[in-house]
């Protein structure tokens, strides 16, 4: 039998109050298994009045006014937090939400972000130390460890009582690209997530995705780790293949993207405003309503 297929929408919280809200309860009554949101300060399409809501904050509203869909971060990036804090939060999330948290962690990098802090941006080896040394506390911290020696991160009598309603901790998915960070998830994740590489052709990204995952799965293997227990997900965008630009083009991503072993997919929601400005390429704007009508279809063919 197949992985159980999951498919879950990011919808970046840069809508008023209100209209984020509805979108969040749209994509839970359409089926969704999961909603996500952005770790940013700030983003390029921004303009200075726009909302840009955090990220957490929302997750915890959120956790007060669904009932069924999980709640993830996509993904949680050290600039902003101690990775104690962030332990913290994720247990309160938990608790909220009565057991519905996904927290997903990455290494940022966003220049815009470090601007906004003013704190300089860090060489590729500090991301990925600071990176590899959150991802290990939030880990220990949310299992019930209480202490933490690091080169960029300390701490000693670290407590997140009551402790999440997840045991032994909610899962982590780990963003990871490069060798440094596939190390990292290959020891720590519940789930990898990946990008769709943008400018590449279809048949490219899909081999990328297939090198890596093999890099993970000798990387788990090294760590004592069985390699099917990391479940393999993908982060899609409208300029992703374009995968979003129908729902047939979807159902195809979702087919070859099986043969490599990706069992959750993860769509960024096209209709907000960073993503119209951006102009990522050819997207049906009612995307996320389409694919829900095939969710049920979808799940079938994964079995």
């Amino acid at each position: 039998m197949s992985e159980q297929l999951r498919i879950g929408v990011v919808v970046v919280q840069n809508l008023p109050w209100p209209a984020w809200r509805e979108r969040v309860l749209e994509v839970e009554e359409l089926g969704y298994d999961a909603v996500y949101v952005w770790d940013h300060l700030v983003h390029r399409t921004q303009a200075p009045t726009d909302p840009l809501f955090d990220g957490l904050t929302a997750l915890a509203a959120a956790a007060t006014f669904t009932e069924r869909i999980r709640l993830g971060t996509m993904v949680a990036v050290p600039i902003f937090r101690h990775p104690a804090v962030l332990a913290n939060q994720a247990m309160t999330l938990d608790r909220i939400s009565g057991g519905r948290l996904d927290l997903g962690i990455g290494a940022g990098g966003a220049l815009l972000d470090h601007d906004a802090l003013g704190i300089e941006p860090w060489s590729k080896p500090e991301q990925v130390e600071r990176f590899t040394e959150a991802v290990e506390l939030v880990d220990a911290v949310l299992r019930g460890g209480s202490s933490y020696s690091g080169v960029h991160y300390s701490g000693a009598g670290i407590t997140v009582a009551p402790g999440p309603v997840q045991q032994p901790r909610p899962p982590l998915t780990i963003a990871a690209h490069g060798p440094r960070t596939l190390r990292v998830a290959a020891r720590h994740a519940d789930v990898w997530n990946s990008a769709t590489t943008r400018d590449l052709p279809r048949d490219e990204v899909l081999a990328l995705a297939a090198e890596r995952g093999r890099l993970l799965d000798r990387n788990a293997e090294e760590a004592g780790r069985e390699p099917a227990s990391i479940r393999r997900s993908v982060l899609i965008g409208s300029a992703d293949w374009p995968a979003l630009s129908s729902v047939g083009a979807f159902c195809d991503a979702v087919s070859r993207y099986r043969d490599v072993g990706v069992s959750e997919f993860v769509l960024l929601h096209p209709g907000h405003p960073a993503e119209r400005l951006v102009g990522h390429g050819a997207t049906d704007p009612d995307i996320v309503r389409r694919i829900a009508d095939v969710l049920p279809r979808l799940r079938d063919g994964a079995r």
